[in-house]
This record gives structure tokens, sequence and C-alpha cells, in this order.
């Protein structure tokens, strides 16, 4: 119970990542896409199993994902920045087998999308290891917001998230492995309709988690481009199929527990999230 309590505290202390206001969506930097509340009544997910408020599980979510790219061990502190390779990097296919219907694993659909190193080179190379590393696969599109994101990056495999989205101090292999964020870079294009941009809580802070814009973005009401999420990715074909997520929790899932029990708690308690099965590198 130790290793919960101390995902819980590095995983923020809000309940939302997107906060809706009365004329606007904003994506908030003070609330990082990995981030939950520590009182299950506020999560929505009603589950006890899965509760972070049960008695050894109460101290959870504390400090921001901004404080673990400053505080713990990261093996790529120090090599984060653009090199020659990732500037001269040639634009790459990723193409995303969707299950919409979980009830129809059979029934797959396709998103493809190029990723374009010449507008965001960290991030493009850092979506590229993660696809040949396989994180994303059976991973769900947790947040689906209709006219504005759909959002994934939470890896159904705890052990990957472990590395990868945040750092478990009690355990000490994995806190060697652990991945520094990628540090920031200039934004070169508009969040437009179709394009990919990591999620992001401040400086330093892009991880895993990564928003499909469904709408266009980039000013009024929702001024992403002000807030610096830098796209590095379009979708080629395939954004009907994106319009077509299950959209029916919203924002209810608690991306602390989701990152701590990974698929276990994606099938169980929100057994209707739209699925990808398989992300796969083409070119």
């Amino acid at each position: 119970m130790i290793a919960l309590i101390i995902v819980s505290l590095l995983l923020g202390c809000c309940n939302a990542f997107f906060v809706t206001l009365p004329t606007q969506r904003v994506i908030s930097r003070s609330d990082q896409s990995i981030v939950c509340n520590a009182h299950a009544h506020e999560d929505g997910d009603g589950d006890g199993k899965y509760s972070l408020a049960t008695s050894s599980r109460r101290q959870a979510i504390g400090y921001s994902m901004l404080a673990i790219g400053s505080t713990l061990p990261l093996q790529e502190a120090a090599a984060s920045g653009v090199t020659e390779e990732t500037s001269t990097a040639q634009p790459y296919t990723v193409m995303l087998s969707i299950i919409l219907d979980p009830s129809k694993p059979e029934e797959l659909s396709e998103i493809e999308i190029e990723c374009r190193p010449d507008w965001a080179p960290l991030a493009a190379r850092r979506f590229k290891e993660l696809v040949q590393l396989g994180f994303y696969n059976n991973c769900p599109f947790f947040r689906v917001l209709p006219g504005f994101i759909a959002q994934f990056g939470i890896s159904s495999d705890p052990t990957l998230n472990k590395r990868w989205l945040y750092c478990d101090t009690s355990d000490e292999a994995a806190a060697k492995l652990c991945r520094a964020p990628l540090v920031d870079e200039p934004r070169t294009q508009p969040n437009k309709r179709g394009t990919l941009s990591f999620a992001s809580s401040g400086k330093t802070s892009r991880r895993t988690q990564i928003f499909i814009n469904t709408a266009d973005n980039s000013g009024p009401p929702n001024l992403l481009d002000l807030q610096n999420f830098v796209p590095f990715a379009r979708v080629v074909t395939g954004m009907e199929i994106v319009t077509q997520l299950n959209s029916e929790y919203g924002g209810k899932v608690s991306q602390g527990k989701a990152a701590y029990y990974g698929g276990e708690y994606f099938s169980k308690v929100f057994p209707k999230l739209s699925v990808i099965k398989e992300a796969k590198l083409l070119s």
C-alpha cells in the first residue's frame, strides 16, 4: 500500500486536466494530465476496491507532475535536448488500430497519424519511442470531450507507467529506470482540428499523455496555442473514427488509479472506453 500512496502523491491534486468554464474549455496549466482527487466520491468511479480514500490509502494525491520532473531520479535528465539526430529526423507514420466498442473487439477501425519531427523534434522522438515500446497497445481513450479533445496515454501495463509516467520511489529498480519528462520546445504549428499534442502542466512536464484536437483549439475559446501546447503530428485519415470514440465517461476516470492499476482499473470500472488495440510504426 505504501507504493500506492506514493503514486497518488506524485500524480497531482486536481480533479481534471481540462477545466470547463461557462464559455470555454481550457487545459489548465496547474492541473496536468496525470492528476486525480484524493477522495473517491469525487473521482466518479464509485468502486471501493480502487478507492484512494480507504483507510490504508487515504493520503492520496499531492504533488503535481511538474515536481516529478524536477526532483526525482531521472535517467535522461542530461540528455533531453534537441540533437542533430532529432532536428534532421524524417516524418514517419503510425497506424492506430481502434476498438470503438469493447463488446465488439473483432470490429477494428484505423486512425493514420503522420508525425512531423520538423514541427516538434523532441515530441516526435518520444512518441516514436513509446510506440516502438508498445506503450500505447491496449491503451484506452480515457478522456473524450466532443468538440474539444480525445486524450490517451496511460498504459494498461502498470509497470510501464512506473517507468514513464511517474517514479515509484518505493521500488528501487523502477526509480532507477524512471524516464525524464521532455524539455520544452517552441510551438511551430497551431492546435488545429486533427493535430496531436502532448499534455503538460508547465515547464518540462510532457511525458506520455497525448490529445487529439477534435476542433480548432488554437484560438478562442480554448486558446491552447497561448498555453503553448505543441502539436507534433496530425491525423491523415480516420478523423471520422476519432469523432466516434466513446465519450460517455467524460472526465470521470481517476488518472492516479489508472496509472497505478492499469488495465484492471480501466476494464472493471470503465469497461466501455474505446481502446487502441495496437499502435504500429509503418515508416
